[in-house]
C-alpha cells in the first residue's frame, strides 16, 4: 500500500478542485446543481464503473480523495449514492438471483455520465414485506440533500432477513417527500412502495458486512474526513487572524496544542481510510479470508472518521467564537453536515464495538 497519492489521485483531485473553485460562491458555498455538473464535466460518475458499463475502471482508492474532496467543501455529495446504486445493481439480489431485472442494469451507463442521480436516505423506519409483485414498503425515513432530478432514492429496509437497501422511483405511487427544519433535509413517507429492486442484507449471519456496505462505509468515511479537515483549515485560518489583546489567538496554547493534535489525528484517519480501499480493491471484500480485513478496515475508518467529524467542527466553531455560530459562515456548514453524516451508517459508539468484533474474529 503506498503512503501518498499516486500521479492519478492526485490529477483528479487537483482537477475537482479546480473545479469546484470555479463555481464556488465568495463564502465557499456550492449550488447541488453545479457540484453535479462539475462530476459530469470531469467523468468522475464513471470513475469505479467497469468498462463494459462505460466506466473508467478505478477502485476505491481513486475514489476515496474525490470523496474527501466534497467534504472539504462540505458540497452536496452526488458521488456516494451514485456508486452506491451502481454497486447495488451489479450485487446479487435479495431473492437468490445474481443481478438485477435487465431494465435497472440498463441504468448502469446513465449513472456513468451523471444524466441518472439517487438520493441516499438514512434511518431504520422503513420495513420491507413480501407482496404481490415484489417487496413493499412501509415507514419513513430521513433523505439528506438529495441531489437535483433524482429518478430513485437508495432506502435502508428491514425486513426479516435483516437490513437491506431498496431502490424506489421518485414517482412511485404511495411515496411522499417533504421538507423538515433541517436545512437540506427531507423526510420521505413510504406507504406500500413497491421496490424496484432489494439488495441482498447488509450483514450476513455471522455479522461480517457485505461488500455493498463495505464500498458504502468507505466513501462515507472519506467524506466525513473531507468535512474534519475542511473545518480544520478554517479552525487555523480563523486562530491567525482573530485577535484578542493584541495578539493572535493562535499563539496561545490552549488554542494551538488541540489544533495540532487534530491535525495528527487527520493523517492518521487518512491514511486508515486509504488503507481500507487499498484492501477492498485488493479483493479483500469479496470473500475468504482477505473479506475480514476489507471489512475491519471500513468499519473502524468509519467509527474514526465519524467521531474525528464531530470533534473537530465542533472545535472549529468554538475557536470562531460568536462568528461560527451563525448560519451564513462556512465552518457552521462543516458542523451541520457533520451532525447528519456522521451517523449515517450507524452511532461511532456502535461501529467501534463492530470492529472490535471482527478484529477478534
Amino acid at each position: 500500500m503506498r503512503l501518498e497519492l499516486d500521479d492519478v489521485q492526485r490529477d483528479l483531485l487537483l482537477a475537482l478542485r479546480a473545479g469546484l473553485g470555479r463555481v464556488a460562491a465568495a463564502d465557499g458555498r456550492l449550488d447541488p446543481a453545479e457540484v453535479h455538473s462539475c462530476l459530469a464535466e470531469l467523468d468522475l460518475f464513471a470513475l469505479e464503473l467497469p468498462d463494459d458499463a462505460g466506466g473508467l475502471a478505478f477502485g476505491l482508492d481513486h475514489a476515496a480523495p474525490v470523496c474527501e474532496e466534497l467534504g472539504q467543501w462540505a458540497a452536496a455529495d452526488p458521488y456516494r449514492a451514485g456508486a452506491l446504486f451502481a454497486d447495488l445493481l451489479r450485487a446479487p439480489r435479495a431473492d437468490g438471483a445474481q443481478h438485477q431485472p435487465r431494465d435497472l442494469d440498463e441504468l448502469l451507463p446513465l449513472l456513468a455520465t451523471g444524466k441518472l442521480t439517487a438520493g441516499l436516505a438514512a434511518g431504520t423506519g422503513v420495513v420491507a414485506t413480501p407482496g404481490t409483485g415484489g417487496w413493499r414498503l412501509h415507514g419513513d425515513c430521513a433523505l439528506p440533500d438529495p441531489p437535483p432530478e433524482a429518478a430513485f432514492h437508495l432506502v435502508p429496509v428491514r425486513h426479516g432477513g435483516g437490513t437491506a437497501l431498496a431502490v424506489v422511483a421518485v414517482d412511485s405511487p404511495g411515496l411522499g417527500c417533504a421538507p423538515t427544519g433541517r436545512d437540506g433535509v427531507r423526510r420521505l413517507r413510504l406507504a406500500g412502495v413497491t421496490a424496484h429492486a432489494l439488495s441482498t442484507p447488509l450483514h450476513d449471519a455471522d455479522g461480517l458486512p457485505s461488500p455493498l456496505l463495505v464500498r458504502a462505509r468507505i466513501r462515507q468515511a472519506a467524506y466525513l474526513l473531507g468535512l474534519a479537515a475542511g473545518a480544520h483549515r478554517l479552525a487555523v485560518a480563523r486562530a491567525v487572524t482573530r485577535r484578542q489583546f493584541d495578539r493572535s489567538i493562535g499563539d496561545n496554547q490552549a488554542v494551538a496544542f488541540p489544533l495540532a493534535e487534530q491535525f495528527a489525528r487527520l493523517e492518521a484517519a487518512r491514511l486508515l481510510v486509504h488503507e481500507a480501499g487499498w484492501h477492498s480493491d485488493s479483493g479483500g471484500d469479496g470473500g475468504g479470508d482477505s473479506s475480514g480485513s476489507a471489512a475491519l478496515g471500513a468499519t473502524q475508518s468509519l467509527a474514526c472518521t465519524a467521531e474525528l467529524a464531530l470533534q473537530v467542527t465542533a472545535h472549529a466553531v468554538h475557536v470562531h467564537g460568536a462568528a461560527g455560530i451563525a448560519t451564513s459562515s462556512a465552518v457552521q456548514r462543516h458542523y451541520r453536515a457533520a451532525a447528519v453524516e456522521a451517523t449515517r451508517w450507524g452511532a461511532p459508539a456502535a461501529l467501534w464495538r463492530e470492529a472490535g468484533a471482527l478484529r477478534l474474529r
